[in-house]
């Protein structure tokens, strides 16, 4: 429902008014009766709130999921509290709350939380991103070792019992890893990580480490890997009418470095991380070729060729090696 129609949606209400009153007054006049002035105040209350009510909800329906969840909250506390004193009342202090009373505040907390329930499962459904969404990380591989090539010093973490062709990904995950720039790669299936190799340990890469170590900052990866599927998923229901198929790259371009999300098919995916911002072009390029190479492992076609002018250096400014780099953008 969009602007306009939120705010007509008081008008029509408050409108409806009108009509009861009216009703109100014919019946008076053709049937001689008195008028029951009351009866009519109570039904241009209701509606009058009815009509506020839905200006409330018209102004504030972005933050209406979390204010109802808070509304809920608060109510069933009022709910435990009620049921307390008609249950220990009569025994502790001698006094109570009518059985009609409690009966009909439980019947209105119950069509609340039922109401609430629905309607938070809808806005679900159509890609409501929750808001503090923490994503915890399931099982996480715990298989290590490590390997020198070249100047990196690279850790590679597995889950026991993976296949044949997850284990030429991770060996295509390690030949593409480089100290230089795509220092993080984890691999996703059926919603577990089955792998992830790094250089984070290197001491080339000590000053990217401040307030977190490196077990910290894995963690956190992990984290963000499912956390990125899930809105992968929200975000493609949301795409699927544009018809330009699924989301299969997603990059957090931030201050200090990249986090890239790369769709592999249905039930797998990728995760990379480089920590320099002047190579966030170079690690983007990696992770394409990257999966192109493991969707082979499971005889897929490629899905990234891409063309890149080499000449320009991307969309960012190349710094020489010679040029010092602040601290605050590594």
């Amino acid at each position: 429902m969009d602007r306009d129609r939120f705010a007509r949606l008081p008008a029509v209400i408050a409108s409806l008014v009108l009509l009861p009153v009216l009703l109100e007054i014919l019946a008076w006049y053709i049937e001689g009766e008195e008028y029951n002035v009351s009866r009519a105040v109570t039904v241009v209350v209701v509606i009058l709130s009815l009509a506020l009510t839905a200006t409330v909800i018209g102004r504030i329906r972005a933050r209406l999921p979390v204010l109802m969840v808070v509304a809920l909250t608060v109510t069933a506390a009022g709910e435990g509290v009620l049921g307390f004193v008609a249950a220990f009342g009569p025994v502790l202090w001698h006094g109570g709350v009518p059985g009609e009373v409690h009966g009909l505040i439980t019947a209105g907390v119950s069509a609340f939380a039922f109401a609430t329930g629905v309607y938070l499962l809808i806005q679900y459904g159509r890609g409501l991103y929750l808001p503090y969404m923490e994503a915890g990380m399931g099982p996480v591989p715990t298989a290590t070792k490590r390997k020198v090539i070249g100047e990196s010093e690279i850790l590679i973490r597995t889950m026991p019992g993976i296949g044949p062709s997850v284990e030429k990904s991770v060996g295509s995950c390690v030949a593409m890893l480089d100290q230089d720039d795509l220092h993080f790669v984890a691999y996703y299936a059926d919603g577990r990580c089955c792998f992830y190799t790094d250089v984070l340990d290197d001491a080339d890469l000590a000053h990217f480490f401040h307030e977190t170590d490196q077990e910290q900052r894995r963690e956190l990866y992990l984290k963000a890997g499912h956390q990125l599927n899930w809105l992968t998923g929200r975000l493609n229901r949301q795409f699927r009418r544009i018809e330009g198929g699924i989301l299969i790259r997603t990059v957090l371009d931030v201050e200090r470095g990249a986090l890239y999300f790369y769709w592999i098919d249905e039930t797998r995916y990728l995760i990379g991380v480089t920590l320099d911002q002047r190579k966030v072009d170079v690690a983007d390029d990696k992770m394409a070729r990257l999966v192109d190479t493991i969707r082979g492992h499971f005889t897929l076609p490629p899905i990234n060729q891409r063309e890149r002018p080499r000449d320009t250096g991307g969309h960012l400014r190349s710094v020489p090696r010679s040029e010092p780099w602040p601290e605050s953008g590594s």
